[in-house]
């Protein structure tokens, strides 16, 4: 009888260690049927994590957005047409910081690595780089080239990006790698 020329084992065969997604090796593994969206959802969030987000400026000169500001506080319900405590609040002046229009952007989040500070994935961030980051700070960080949100601590000494999310890691650097803060978030907004 011959031997089949078909199956098994074969030197080279397969896709090569590194060629995924990840850019690293893999290894099998086995997941209830049920958690297959949750565990695709949090590979998915994972790889877009280090994707750069391209920051929009926002213009030095912008038209005023008139919205209608009730000072009076509305614990569940709406303000009366008729209240006496209304004005006009212009988006801008209430979300920049005064003066700092030439430095302030908006990049969008993506992943989930910071829900723990109400960063959702989709939110929109407006990030100042005039600001100077300080411990604590939720940063917009360049690592290797690549764009991450993230709180910046430190331990040791050394620079630590922080997720806000337990099933993420926090972001340390050995010799050789490269971080700088691109800039500070001030405000996050997102869809209700």
């Amino acid at each position: 009888m011959t031997p089949p020329d078909h199956g098994g084992a074969r030197p080279g065969a397969g896709r090569k260690p590194g060629s995924n997604a990840y850019g690293e090796p893999t290894t099998p593994v086995r997941i209830p049927v049920s958690q297959t969206p949750t565990v695709l959802a949090f590979l998915d969030a994972y790889r877009q994590e280090t994707r750069a987000s391209d920051p929009r400026a926002l213009t030095s000169n912008p038209p005023p957005m008139p919205l209608t500001a009730y000072l009076s506080k509305v614990p569940a319900g709406f303000p009366s047409p008729a209240a006496d405590y209304a004005e006009e609040l212009d988006l801008n002046q209430h979300l920049i910081l005064q003066g700092h229009a030439e430095s302030t952007f908006i990049l969008r989040a993506s992943g989930h690595s910071m829900i723990g500070a109400g960063i959702f994935d989709g939110d929109e961030l407006l990030v100042d780089r005039s600001l100077t980051p300080k411990e604590g700070s939720v940063v917009i960080a360049v690592v290797n080239g690549d764009l991450t949100v993230k709180r910046l601590t430190f331990r040791q000494g050394q620079p630590v990006l922080q997720a806000e999310n337990p099933h993420f890691a926090d972001r340390t650097f050995a010799e050789g790698e490269e971080l700088s803060i691109w800039g500070v978030v001030t405000r996050v907004l997102h869809r209700v």
